[in-house]
């Protein structure tokens, strides 16, 4: 994941229309949920960045061209290691959606809908568990995907 991160105190990011905070508290069922900058926090990339109460990420949407879809779904390797991107295909979400990474827990879901596309990624917990499920995911797009 290419994300520009940058050390510094914790500052909102100014809001962004295609998802609320109150949206993602009612998906999520969380509350004081906080769009933070990128870097403010540990795990805040360049996207559009939630965190929780205690300051932790939660959610991390990135929007971009549908050539990055492409280039993730097709991806297999990363700087000479193995790392495929794709799992499964996921239908009702844009022109085409599918979760992520391959193995017993997917915590990303990555969606293309004509030109553009998105991704959205919960954080890894542990082995079985991250910080959204990829339901909740799922309905994060759905919200989303009309909007980009």
């Amino acid at each position: 994941m290419a994300a520009a991160l940058f050390a510094g105190p914790l500052h909102a990011q100014t809001g962004d229309p295609r998802l609320t905070i109150a949206e993602v508290e009612k998906v999520t069922g969380l509350k004081d949920v906080q769009v933070v900058r990128p870097g403010a926090v540990p795990g805040a990339g360049a996207g559009l960045n939630f965190a929780g109460p205690d300051k932790r990420m939660v959610l991390m949407v990135n929007f971009g061209a549908a050539a990055l879809y492409r280039r993730a779904k097709e991806q297999t390797m990363y700087a000479g290691v193995p790392m495929p991107l794709f799992h499964a295909d996921v239908s009702g979400i844009g022109d085409e959606a599918f979760d992520s990474p391959p193995g017993p827990l997917q915590y990303v879901l990555y969606v293309r809908k004509g030109a553009a596309a998105a991704s959205f990624t919960a954080y890894y917990v542990s082995p079985a568990k991250a910080t959204l499920t990829i339901e909740q995911l799922k309905q994060l797009a759905r919200i989303v995907v009309p909007r980009i």
